[in-house]
């Protein structure tokens, strides 16, 4: 009886564990992800990085907002921590673009789980200006809880 309860344990905690591990979004290369088909996620995400859009900027706690009902907000790696409590419009936000200008910048882990007052968020886009690895931005990202597309692209020099 013990061992099939031990048995029974074990595996309904195997379940769970990797039922989380594929709630949990991947993180993917920007390019490989536009570029991987034509469906309305992949589009979407297309015009939210390379066309002009309504935009909220917060960097060093201050906020600018550029049109009258803000899809994009473009923030730093402190910025990032500190968005639940920053003021601003956020239930029309589609995408977050958070960039990080050196290694040095990143000084915690990212939880995205903490973005609950963006609605309409879909997108977590993350540019590094130095060389860095989708292994490396696993590490400073957690993607438990959250549903988001993760996308990065390193542009060094930019």
């Amino acid at each position: 009886l013990i061992v099939i309860l031990l048995t029974l344990f074990f595996s309904f905690s195997s379940e769970v564990n990797a039922q989380g591990r594929q709630n949990a979004p991947a993180i993917r290369s920007l390019d490989a992800y536009i570029n991987g088909g034509n469906d309305p996620d992949r589009m979407r995400l297309k015009d939210l990085v390379y066309e002009v859009q309504s935009s909220v900027y917060f960097y060093d706690n201050v906020v600018k907002s550029y049109g009258t009902v803000p899809v994009n907000v473009y923030t730093d790696f402190n910025g990032f921590i500190r968005l639940p409590q920053a003021n601003f419009q956020k239930q029309t936000i589609e995408l977050i673009t958070i960039r990080i200008e050196e290694p040095a910048q990143i000084n915690d882990i990212l939880h995205l789980n903490t973005l609950t007052d963006f609605t309409k968020l879909r997108y977590v886009y993350i540019v590094t200006a130095f060389p860095y690895t989708l292994s490396q931005i696993t590490q400073a990202i957690s993607t438990a809880g959250s549903n988001y597309i993760v996308v990065f692209k390193s542009e060094p020099g930019s």
